[in-house]
């Protein structure tokens, strides 16, 4: 792995193993095979093995994240490859940051190279995960169901009902919920029950006051809270601070 900064032009060659390139700043082209791709800052470019690969020459300069990995037959790593050649990097992750950890890691012998392979491993799942998301925009049914799960997450404390959201997402609820249960296989508002009761049980085991943490969750009716809590988890708010193991 390594990080290269003010590069102007990637070198030809075929390589043996698979190279992910993240860019931090910049854009550059490459030519991978018969297809030529354009990567620009905040993406990354996925090379396989024995496949010729050049820079095509642009006049501008880049900074680049690099990681050079193999894969085991049926191992994790090539369940992931499904990665297109180039796609974008999550905006909430700096895997600048994350270079700088592992090298030093690295460096000082902290991290053993199975080790590495494991956070490799993590970053491929990472942009798997956000290819699917961003995918989306081209599903318009599964990015209509992504948005009502963003919105369910962003409000989750406050009284969310199926007018607002039909308000806030430009459709009818019944249309909205229909996409949503083709999706995730719930309703909105089972969905919506679920995503507080997981919170609430976090918050539960670290000790939070049961009833704070029904009305920091959504729920204003104590007695309702008590009564979803056991229909989800099986236990009462109560049980699960007495028998933490009982929460998964």
């Amino acid at each position: 792995m390594g990080f290269v900064q003010e590069e102007t032009l990637h070198a030809d060659r075929v390589l043996d193993f698979w190279v992910l390139g993240m860019l931090t700043r910049g854009a550059t082209s490459l030519q991978v095979g018969g297809d030529r791709v354009n990567v620009c800052a905040n993406s990354y470019y996925l090379l396989p093995p024995y496949v010729r690969h050049y820079g095509i020459q642009s006049g501008t300069s880049f900074d680049v994240i690099y990681f050079h990995f193999l894969t085991r037959e049926g191992g994790y790593a090539s369940q992931m490859l499904s990665l297109p050649v180039l796609g974008r990097i999550p905006p909430d992750t700096s895997y600048l940051n994350l270079y700088r950890f592992l090298k030093r890691a690295v460096d000082f012998a902290v991290l053993s190279p199975a080790q590495i392979n494991v956070q490799v491993a993590a970053i491929l799942a990472q942009l798997s995960a956000m290819q699917d998301y961003t995918g989306s925009e081209q599903d318009r049914p599964k990015r209509l169901a992504y948005r009502v799960m963003d919105y369910l997450r962003e409000h989750i404390e406050q009284d969310v009902n199926s007018e607002l959201i039909a308000e806030e997402l430009g459709y009818s609820y019944g249309h909205l919920d229909r996409v949503f249960r083709q999706h995730f296989g719930r309703s909105i508002h089972q969905k919506l029950q679920h995503l507080r009761i997981d919170i609430a049980a976090e918050l539960l085991v670290m000790g939070k006051p049961i009833k704070e943490v029904g009305v920091q969750v959504g729920f204003h009716d104590y007695h309702y809270f008590l009564k979803v809590f056991k229909k989800i988890r099986g236990v009462s708010p109560g049980e699960l601070q007495r028998r933490p193991s009982a929460r998964w």
